[in-house]
């Protein structure tokens, strides 16, 4: 399998990288606003957030069903 010339790691990465980046962008001149950067770490936190209680709502679930199991003599 043979790649082309000009490709690059770097562009790649430019491609995947949120807001898309334009073939003239390079690391340096491409910066996020401010206003991005706290949008993104709201909205991690967020997530972060939910995925957490979620977790302890399963974990705590599972911890019942097994003390009812207990309860009710299941094996």
């Amino acid at each position: 399998m043979r790649f082309h010339t000009d490709l690059h790691l770097r562009d790649l990465a430019g491609r995947i990288h949120w807001p898309h980046a334009t073939r003239g962008d390079t690391p340096i001149t491409h910066r996020h606003t401010s206003d991005e950067d706290a949008e993104v770490a709201k909205a991690t936190l967020y997530v972060s957030t939910v995925t957490l209680v979620v977790l302890l709502v399963v974990l705590a679930a599972i911890a019942f069903g097994q003390e009812a199991m207990h309860w009710l003599g299941v094996h």
